[in-house]
């Protein structure tokens, strides 16, 4: 897996999961009935892409499987983080996506809205901008490094406590640092919210390490590690 490829197939692996083997623990997975689905990317920066082209390049996989699989009619990546090239603040732009006809007559084809939001700065203040802000069914982070920046905690504080329906995958550049991240995210959990799975080997991260070095020399990957936390069954606000 390049690191290119690697996180359209991450977002392929989680969803897939959500929906099967963790399924009697995840809350209800609701876009297959609602045909609408809305992901926040928190913490993205250029390798998501610097315009809604290439933004919608790094997720075009992802989109063409949930799109023809859920027959979505709407599909929004909302991109959020202090590192977000500063020319696409508040810049939102939509594909058109072909759904594959229902039959083989061709009936029913239709198309689907795939918008692309921007928003450089905290989710903090994302949060509090009540016109823009759309309630995702899913939140990403992908490579975060929780541990090394106190920034992430009132982000994570508000994903955990604020938008408790939503799904939260953390992704990780080796073992060391994903534990370290999931320590961080222990001292945030509560009772609304439960582990699906603590930190694995994720099956679609890169194959080949990134050239920057870190003090420690550890080797790094794009997304090698994956955690995922859910709204706990029980609880269903």
């Amino acid at each position: 897996m390049t690191p290119a490829d690697t996180r359209a197939a991450t977002l392929v692996a989680w969803l897939h999961r959500l929906e099967h083997d963790t399924f009697s623990q995840a809350p209800a997975m609701t876009y297959a009935v609602t045909k609408s689905l809305t992901i926040h990317v928190l913490g993205a920066d250029h390798r998501e892409g610097n315009s809604g082209a290439a933004t919608f390049e790094v997720f075009r996989a992802f989109t063409e499987d949930v799109v023809s699989r859920a027959r979505l009619t709407s599909l929004q990546f909302v991109l959020v983080g202090p590192n977000v090239s500063r020319p696409l603040h508040l810049n939102e732009c939509t594909h058109q996506w072909p759904l594959p006809p229902s039959d083989a007559m061709g009936r029913d084809a239709a198309t689907c809205d795939v918008t692309i939001r921007y928003f450089v700065g905290s989710f903090e203040r994302y949060f509090l901008d009540k016109q823009r802000f759309c309630a995702p069914d899913l939140v990403v982070c992908f490579n975060a490094g929780l541990w090394g920046y106190d920034d992430w905690r009132p982000a994570m504080q508000l994903v955990l406590h604020d938008v408790p329906r939503a799904p939260l995958l953390v992704t990780s550049y080796n073992a060391h640092e994903a534990r370290d991240d999931e320590d961080v995210l222990d001292t945030m959990t509560t009772t609304s919210r439960q582990w699906l799975w603590r930190p694995e080997k994720n099956p679609c991260g890169a194959s080949t390490p990134r050239a920057t070095a870190n003090v420690a020399a550890r080797v790094l990957k794009e997304n090698d590690y994956w955690m995922c936390l859910a709204r706990a069954a029980d609880n269903k606000t």
